[in-house]
């Protein structure tokens, strides 16, 4: 709701969950890398992390040419990438 009440305002939002990634990405490559007998690389992570600014960047362009808040199109972008395969 407070999403939707701030673009009404013309104040551009960027949801938590996007912005703060970047420590659940290092946790799970952590993990996976732990879990699999592997190492974990600083280098993979930091390039998954590199991401971020791209995401939001589609995530503003995506919610202003639907109309939809950014909270609204993080989590339909969110539901999307959990049915990809």
């Amino acid at each position: 709701r407070d999403a939707l009440l701030l673009s009404e305002r013309g104040i551009l939002y960027a949801p938590d969950f996007v912005i703060n990634s970047g420590g659940i990405i290092n946790a799970a490559m952590e993990y996976l890398a732990c879990s699999r007998g592997g190492l974990y690389s600083p280098e993979a992570v930091e390039e998954k992390i590199s991401e971020i600014f791209s995401n939001l960047r589609f995530l503003f362009d995506r919610a202003q040419a639907s109309g939809l808040d950014t909270h609204a199109v993080a989590l339909e972008m969110a539901r999307e990438r959990l049915r990809q395969p």
